[in-house]
């Protein structure tokens, strides 16, 4: 009889390596093709469906980036002090009216209109002033402290593409040239259930064997944080019936379907036996630790994802591979995730064979260097490392074990977790 592979193993020939399993993914997945007219200020955290091009210059006139004197840079003196006749005020929005001729000046803003006859602004802080008159030196240079026309972007310029997620600034940067309504991707519906005869609701009593189901929650609330459209499907008992049906009524719902447990190699696991009759298996077990039993593929046209039982396991696959799966779901432009170099102050051990996500914290010394130690015990049961963290330390699949004082590559934990 053939032996199974356990998903304590750390070699396995049967597991992708998290490289290809993430690559594979990326490249099976094709962006929903829904799109809706929303306002600026129904925007936010949604994806740009198309390009948006600037109507005007930014700014649209030349003014001032100092409060200040608008002068004209011909009146800056050669040698000594120069003294030019206050004529009249500019303000951001109240423009000064004329022309400013030699030896005359302008009292302006920030943000003011820089009035016609001058091309240069003196600081107010280095101008000295008597009545309506100013005396300025020689240490001035043509044209400081002012902002062209087009500076930021010119009218025609595209100055959001398709692709990106709508931050603050960018919907401050649509606003700035009068745009206040677009076309967004829709929001991915996410349908999730957990499995597990053992697995009970919050309030309910607990009988011998039985745990909390915090699974969902934890599905929940990082779905929540990434703004798409989600369907609790509720915990579903270990019968083979019962999952399919409730994978069908899913992924017709949905465009990704995400259930945790029943993915590893027990005998009542049956999310693999499932997937390969009803759908498409595209892998099932990836060399990575914690999250060696994930399973990935497809329902039809609907995204599914297997993800592991244990709530770290769960956490760690759906950050790693879920999270960037959404975003591609939504047409978001994916750029790698930014990682660190961080010395570690804990003896780390590990055994070659998989790439291993341990749950670290990290900080600055008093020498301003960054640090990072594990959270202790690293069980894929044990939730209270994920509480306490706020980032992964990733050691390579054949990096042996961690001394301290050596560098440890870090990834920062985003607003997800």
């Amino acid at each position: 009889m053939k032996k199974q592979t356990s998903c304590c193993d750390d070699f396995d020939p049967n597991s992708l390596s998290f490289e290809q399993a993430l690559q594979r993914i990326q490249e099976s997945i094709q962006p929903i093709k829904g799109k809706k007219n929303v306002t600026i200020r129904e925007a936010a955290g949604h994806i740009l469906a198309d390009d948006v091009t600037s109507p005007l210059d930014v700014p649209p006139f030349i003014n001032s980036a100092m409060d200040g004197y608008a002068i004209h840079s011909s009146d800056i003196p050669q040698s000594g002090d120069k003294t030019l006749t206050i004529i009249g005020k500019s303000f951001a929005g109240a423009p000064f009216d004329g022309k400013v001729n030699a030896g005359e000046t302008v009292r302006i803003m920030t943000g003011a209109v820089v009035p016609e006859g001058t091309d240069t602004v003196v600081m107010q802080e280095h101008a000295e002033v008597d009545g309506n008159q100013i005396k300025i030196g020689g240490e001035h240079k043509a044209k400081q402290n002012v902002r062209n026309p087009g500076d930021d972007f010119f009218s025609g310029d595209t100055i959001i593409k398709a692709g990106e997620r709508l931050s603050p600034a960018k919907l401050g940067l649509l606003a700035s040239v009068g745009v206040t309504e677009f076309k967004v991707v829709r929001k991915p519906v996410v349908a999730f259930f957990s499995t597990g005869d053992e697995l009970k609701g919050v309030g309910q009593p607990l009988a011998p064997g039985d745990i909390y189901d915090s699974n969902r929650y934890i599905l929940f609330g990082m779905l929540e944080k990434m703004g798409v459209d989600c369907i609790d499907m509720g915990v579903v008992a270990d019968i083979k019936e019962e999952i399919e049906e409730t994978l069908q009524e899913a992924a017709n719902i949905a465009d990704l379907v995400i259930t945790s447990g029943g993915a590893s190699v027990g005998e009542a696991d049956f999310i693999k036996i499932i997937l390969d009759e009803i759908g498409e298996v595209g892998f099932w077990k990836i060399a990575m630790k914690p999250g060696k039993p994930l399973a990935f593929g497809h329902i039809n046209n609907t995204v599914f994802f297997g993800l592991p039982g244990n709530p770290v396991s769960a956490m760690a696959t759906f950050y790693q591979f879920v999270q960037p799966s959404l975003k591609l779901l939504e047409g978001e432009l994916i750029e790698e995730p930014i990682r660190l170099i961080a010395k570690c102050t804990n003896k780390i051990k590990k055994r070659p064979g998989r790439k291993d996500f341990q749950r670290g914290i990290m900080s600055n010394d008093e020498n301003g260097q960054l640090i990072v130690n594990t959270t202790g015990i690293q069980g894929s049961h044990m939730l209270s490392s994920m509480a306490k963290a706020n980032c992964f330390i990733v050691l390579d699949r054949d990096a042996g074990d961690i001394e301290v004082g050596e560098m440890v590559e870090v990834q920062a934990f985003n607003e997800l977790i």
